[in-house]
């Protein structure tokens, strides 16, 4: 096999309870496709290979991916080579360009501002995949408005869609976390005009990158140094 299927498995390969299997997640995240956006025949050949590979069933997970349960750790060789040639072979899980978006105001009559163009411009901000790799297991997610339908007040980095004055604008939050040590993202301050999110997302994970310590995930890091890092990198130091 390739160098793209050993990174396929260190990403989508979950662990299973029983010895020589696993369960697969299938990413619906790569470059011009909206977060977790699916055609018909991508759905009928992910059944099929649900079918031939696990036991007919298919999760939709809440990060906006599939997963093929109780497949046989023997047959995953051959179910890569099926995912590329129907174009599924990503590799994004956990990383930044695994972003949850809601529809937006593209589709949603209660959004503030458009979620998927500004999710494509942040994947195309960080496009090549061994920096995505370089930053690690990182959570981002946009909302298109304060109904948080993407989630984005328990992410790493949460991205709000507000209305300023009848311009898109959209707050930064860091620090939201899921799970047990549940936490509420913190807004690092005024809000971004559209074409300037992207930029500030850079900032920020630069600022990960350059004091994080040996194996420290970005999720971990504004725990330990608080914001003001982030902002005085984002806005300046008098911020």
């Amino acid at each position: 096999m390739d160098a793209g299927f050993d990174r396929w498995l260190r990403r989508n390969i979950k662990p299973h309870h029983t010895d020589g299997y696993a369960n697969l997640c299938v990413s619906l995240k790569s470059l011009g496709r909206p977060p977790g956006d699916a055609s018909a025949s991508e759905m009928e050949a992910m059944a099929a290979m649900a079918d031939r590979y696990g036991r007919g069933e298919l999760r939709v997970t809440y990060t906006q991916n599939v997963v093929i349960p109780h497949v046989r750790r023997a047959d995953l060789g051959a179910l890569y080579a099926d995912l590329r040639a129907a174009g599924l072979a990503g590799g994004e899980d956990g990383l930044i360009s695994d972003m949850i978006a809601c529809p937006g105001l593209d589709y949603c009559n209660l959004a503030n501002a458009r979620s998927l163009p500004l999710a494509d411009r942040i994947f195309r901000r960080f496009g090549d995949p061994e920096r995505r790799l370089e930053i690690g297991r990182l959570r981002l997610n946009i909302s298109g408005c304060i109904n948080a339908c993407g989630h984005h007040h328990a992410a790493d980095i949460g991205i709000l869609g507000v209305d300023k004055k009848g311009v898109e604008h959209f707050q930064i939050t860091l620090g939201g976390r899921a799970g047990e040590d549940g936490a509420i993202g913190r807004i690092i301050g005024p809000s971004f005009a559209k074409e300037d999110v992207p930029a500030a997302i850079e900032t920020i994970v630069d600022t990960y990158l350059a004091g994080r310590r040996t194996g420290e995930p970005f999720g971990d890091y504004p725990l330990r140094v608080g914001i003001t890092p982030f902002k005085e990198a984002v806005y300046g130091a008098a911020s």
